[in-house]
């Protein structure tokens, strides 16, 4: 199935045939994109669309899963693109053709040197911290084997998958993903590997009204027990 015509309509008129990410006006250069995919579970209502121009829906579908760089655009990010987009729009005030739209821009927080990451060393401690997340950005430590860059994939690919669908989540739920996590903690550590999180406050900013909206990161490394990079072992 697609979108109804009804429900791409709806979403052009509210968009204003711009795109959500970058706002920029796009006229009939405009796609209709599913903030979760059909493949898992999303549907083709009103709720799961984003419009978008199609730079930006080729930025946004173009993260590799099995060789992770950047930040990866989750559901709840274009969720909150789209919906502040949306509001913006509906501002009796806001007269596109009079202003020099300044471009949207990721500021990141100052700080003194890079960002302290904690070991992680339970499920729950680590599902406490993917709780509410906008995006992620992953790292780890070269791999020296095929099994070792299979593990680190697929453990990648479980907190992606988390982090995507944490908001639709159940509280039982919870539970069990946390147990899960814990199992894969554990193999991590059997195999040599620590992990090592953090969270941070990430701000949009530019747009119409040269606005500033935060959304959380998470980070996430896999570290080998032998890196001298750990300061302190626990």
């Amino acid at each position: 199935m697609a979108f109804s015509e009804k429900v791409k309509k709806d979403a052009m008129v509210a968009c204003g045939r711009s795109c959500c990410i970058c706002h920029k006006f796009c006229g009939t250069k405009m796609e209709v994109h599913h903030i979760i995919a059909q493949y898992e579970g999303g549907n083709d209502d009103f709720e799961n669309a984003i419009p978008l121009c199609f730079d930006c829906h080729a930025e946004v579908k173009a993260y590799n899963e099995k060789h992770p760089k950047g930040i990866k655009f989750s559901p709840k990010e274009l969720k909150a693109h789209r919906d502040n987009w949306y509001k913006t729009i509906k501002r009796a005030d806001y007269k596109k053709q009079d202003q020099d739209i300044p471009p949207v821009k990721i500021v990141k927080p100052k700080r003194n040197g890079q960002l302290m990451l904690e070991k992680i060393t339970t499920g729950k401690e680590l599902m406490s911290l993917i709780a509410d997340k906008c995006a992620m950005y992953f790292d780890y430590d070269e791999p020296d084997s095929r099994e070792e860059a299979i593990m680190i994939s697929e453990f990648q690919e479980y907190i992606t998958d988390t982090l995507d669908m944490d908001f639709i989540v159940e509280p039982s739920q919870r539970v069990m993903i946390g147990f899960e996590l814990n199992d894969r903690i554990k193999e991590l550590d059997k195999k040599g590997f620590w992990i090592f999180a953090n969270q941070e406050t990430h701000n949009l900013v530019g747009g119409v009204d040269d606005a500033s909206d935060s959304f959380p990161v998470l980070y996430i490394k896999l570290v080998r027990k032998t890196n001298d990079a750990i300061i302190c072992k626990k």
